[in-house]
């Protein structure tokens, strides 16, 4: 009785791990993705204004300007650097967020109300 309830116990166990094993992979993918958008976003910021756009900002900026660096990148033939593995990314996201925000300031949505 007590090998079964060990044996049974150890399967849960087993399974419990491998559930939270991929949960962590995933959570530290999220982290990872999170910090190359931010400080895509920060870079810039810094380029375009001395400094970030806040946290929040940096990040929304970040995964837009990925989504518009990595278009642009292939539009262009550079996929050279969106294989590089963290900095790529980083400078993709950063070249998009540029595009971005220079694109909004054309448009007038720059937040000043249009004045």
């Amino acid at each position: 009785m007590k090998l079964k309830l060990g044996l049974g116990l150890a399967i849960a166990l087993f399974l419990i791990l491998m559930f939270l094993s991929g949960m962590l992979g995933k959570l530290i993918g999220l982290v990872i993705s999170l910090l190359v958008w931010g400080s895509s976003g920060y870079l810039a910021g810094k380029l375009l204004q001395g400094e970030g756009y806040g946290l929040l900002g940096n990040i929304l900026l970040g995964l837009v300007g990925g989504f518009v660096g990595a278009l642009l990148a292939a539009i262009f033939g550079i996929t050279g650097l969106v294989k590089l593995p963290f900095i790529g990314g980083i400078l993709v996201g950063a070249l998009g967020s540029v595009v971005v925000v220079l694109v909004a300031g054309l448009l007038g949505a720059n937040g000043d109300g249009g004045e």
